[in-house]
């Protein structure tokens, strides 16, 4: 027999049970917050949303590859005799460096390697003014030992042009040299590279007065703002307060995603997942009871009578507590908020507000006063930990020499690791600008199977970036910039 209407009647009659009532509104709810985290975290590699398939892929660093090849041109003889324009004029440092950034760069064979490091050197010049390129001397060095003609932008004129100092090995004893080359020939790269370091820290801390000191390697992509944006955490770091001014070893301005993420030891609510659902049930249906416990108090009384409502208030209060019945109740404490709180955790440690390195609005890495933004507008946070790995760091020069001799006294190993061990055994603190405004490109890398390859060191939120944004970020940081303050940080000024 048909019972399409008393069961169409069954089933709107389930509807309009409070429980199954909350129930599905908070499943709609749910799966609408879903959704959006699918199509806004897809970049976070610890979240629920990760999207691999697309997650490596040029888009900021495409167009800054773009942007420095087109510097580069303006540079070239080739292109200047083509167009019969007269050649752009050197840029050279000041008299009053700020930072002495040194690359290290190798021959690298493979044909996708060719561009590396003119693609790192023509991004972090190009778009600079003139000012900031007066603040930063660069140094290059060509660290293969047999010598730098060897590397094909070694007397590139782009090079002569942009640089103020490339060369190979100085100073040498054949000796050195011999050993170098074995290192080379033997693969031994775990020495070479701590070597080629602490040559490019000396290099800077000899022949320059800057008070910053920066190490880069040569397969990466700059940020049209990094220049601004790394000086105006550096001055954040180094003119706080004395009584609140952190001993610091290095600011980091590339960090990969990929190993932030959530510490047992360190965030509680992770480390202890059963008890924090547990509880958050618990307290939400504390909550919940001592809300209809309220609402029964409100004069709303329990007799049959009562329920008329007196005024539109009582009326919706009447209403509420009705529908907030036992077994609503329990579908909210024992369903609905453990729901949401995994949808938390889906989101992945630095998508919540509470751990967000990046924006203005970040409530983490204070090394100030709470009360005192001017930790944000820096964009400084500390990263004691996590924080890999070597591709770009800027050290404070009192804190060099000490480095390089325990650097040296080691001898050997993975030079970012060793660094690491060197702050864990003299308690410095390590800084990062909470958005990189490094990208490491290199998936080739230039110790053969030994190094680390591809999508693991990789700085995600970095492709993020749009020009318009970077360019406004800039202008912001040059306009809190002290250059004579900083300029007043010179060693022996």
């Amino acid at each position: 027999m048909y019972q399409g209407p008393a069961c169409l009647s069954n089933i709107r009659g389930l509807a309009s049970v409070p429980a199954v009532h909350a129930l599905a509104v908070s499943l709609v709810l749910w799966l609408a917050i879903f959704v959006y985290c699918n199509w806004t975290l897809w970049r976070e590699p610890h979240g629920a949303y990760f999207h691999s398939d697309h997650a490596y892929d040029l888009d900021y660093s495409l167009l800054r590859q773009q942007e420095a090849r087109a510097f580069l041109q303006q540079y070239s003889n080739a292109s200047s005799a083509s167009t019969g324009q007269t050649p752009s004029p050197p840029q050279r440092v000041g008299e009053h460096p700020v930072l002495c950034a040194a690359l290290t760069t190798i021959r690298r064979t493979h044909p996708d390697a060719a561009h590396y490091f003119s693609d790192s050197v023509g991004s972090m010049l190009a778009g600079l003014s003139p000012r900031e390129r007066a603040a930063v001397n660069i140094t290059v060095l060509f660290a293969n030992a047999d010598g730098p003609t060897l590397h094909p932008d070694f007397g590139a004129p782009w090079l002569s042009a942009l640089v103020d100092h490339a060369a190979g090995y100085e100073g040498m004893s054949a000796a050195q040299l011999a050993e170098l080359r074995r290192q080379e020939e033997t693969e031994d790269f775990q020495s070479k590279g701590v070597y080629d370091y602490t040559y490019a820290l000396e290099k800077c801390y000899r022949e320059t007065r800057a008070p910053f000191i920066a190490v880069f390697e040569d397969d990466i992509i700059f940020s049209a703002d990094w220049l601004a944006r790394t000086l105006l955490g550096l001055q954040h770091l180094a003119t706080a307060p004395a009584d609140k001014r952190p001993q610091w070893l290095y600011l980091r301005l590339f960090y990969s995603e990929t190993y932030l993420v959530w510490d047992a030891e360190t965030d509680w609510w992770y480390g202890h997942i059963f008890t924090t659902f547990a509880l958050a049930s618990l307290s939400s249906a504390v909550l919940l009871l001592l809300l209809r416990q309220g609402l029964r108090l409100c004069g709303t009384g329990t007799g049959a009578a009562s329920y008329q409502p007196v005024n539109k208030r009582n009326g919706f209060l009447v209403r509420l507590r009705l529908r907030l019945d036992l077994p609503t109740i329990a579908v909210l404490s024992l369903i609905v908020v453990p729901a949401f709180t995994a949808l938390t955790f889906m989101a992945g440690k630095y998508s919540l507000p509470m751990y967000s390195l990046r924006g203005s609005n970040s409530m983490v890495g204070s090394i100030l006063d709470k009360q005192d933004g001017a930790h944000r507008d820096a964009g400084v946070l500390p990263m004691d930990k996590h924080g890999c790995c070597s591709q770009a760091l800027v050290f404070d020069r009192a804190r060099v020499p000490e480095l390089i001799a325990y650097l040296r006294g080691v001898g050997r190993g993975q030079t970012d690791m060793m660094i690491e061990d060197y702050c864990d055994q003299t308690h410095l603190r390590r800084f990062a600008l909470g958005e990189q405004v490094v990208q490491h490109v290199g998936v080739i890398s230039s110790r053969g199977g030994g190094g680390v390859h591809g999508p693991s060191v990789w700085a995600f939120h970095f492709e993020e970036g749009r020009q318009a944004e970077v360019e406004k970020k800039k202008q912001k940081a040059l306009q809190n910039l002290n250059w004579e303050l900083l300029e007043s940080l010179q060693a022996g000024g």
